[in-house]
């Protein structure tokens, strides 16, 4: 499904829904429920789910394109995606971290208002009453795992950007160490509090940082060309070589 909010085109994939749906089902059925309430449940879930990641990616959405890029938006299968291109500028590392924020950051502000109303809601009996309790778990307790600074999450982009800002020349190396110790920790703590999904992905994440650490060996290089003189398209090429052409390179 293809949209356009703010200007700015969204698109809406089918496993976005599907694995939304499988990651709502141990909680709407906290207790067990009959059928027709499980969909009304799953229904509610689906929507405030939705709606929480549309408005998260918005906020990366909408300070990139502030910052003069053309941006766009996916909700796929492992979440949401803001794409920018920078345009009329280049975007710098502050600004990247401060695009990078920016979702987690509107969630916050989101789930921070809505958190009042829900408590005056008392229990979770009826629709509005889950949907505000999902709201504002959705958007401050995801936004605030979408901090940790583990590279394919938004507080590893926040991170990346500080040091590319602070330590240019070697930010890659202090990247790819830090992204290691910090996937390890997540998938550990992950595990030990009871989340085995988060668990999967810090260490999936932390295989993938080993790889990259040990990709990152320097190779060697031919060196580049030398420069051409300032004047070489105003000097005359040269002349042959009446001796023939064996007596120089061949140009």
């Amino acid at each position: 499904m293809k949209l356009r909010l703010a200007g700015i085109p969204l698109l809406v994939r089918p496993s976005f829904v599907v694995v939304v749906c499988l990651l709502g089902m141990p909680i709407v059925r906290r207790p067990a429920v009959e059928p027709l309430e499980l969909i009304r449940r799953l229904a509610i879930w689906v929507t405030v789910v939705l709606v929480s990641v549309v408005v998260h990616e918005l906020g990366h959405a909408l300070l990139a394109r502030r910052f003069g890029a053309e941006v766009t938006m996916e909700l796929w299968a492992l979440g949401g995606l803001t794409t920018w291109q920078p345009v009329s500028r280049p975007i710098t590392p502050t600004r990247r971290a401060a695009i990078a924020a920016a979702g987690s950051a509107l969630g916050l502000v989101v789930g921070g208002a809505v958190y009042p109303l829900w408590k005056m809601a008392g229990p979770p009996v009826g629709s509005v009453s889950l949907a505000l309790g999902w709201i504002v778990w959705v958007n401050l307790g995801w936004g605030l795992i979408n901090w940790l600074p583990i590279r394919l999450l938004d507080g590893g982009h926040i991170f990346r950007g500080v040091i590319d800002a602070l330590w240019p020349s070697r930010s890659e190396r202090i990247a790819n160490l830090f992204f290691l110790f910090s996937s390890a920790a997540a998938a550990i703590a992950a595990f030990r509090l009871g989340f085995p999904i988060a668990g999967l992905f810090a260490a999936f994440m932390l295989i993938m940082e080993i790889r990259e650490l040990l990709g990152a060996a320097p190779r060697t290089r031919r060196p580049p060309p030398p420069p051409p003189p300032e004047r070489f398209l105003l000097d005359p090429p040269p002349r042959p070589d009446p001796a023939g052409p064996e007596s120089g390179p061949l140009r």
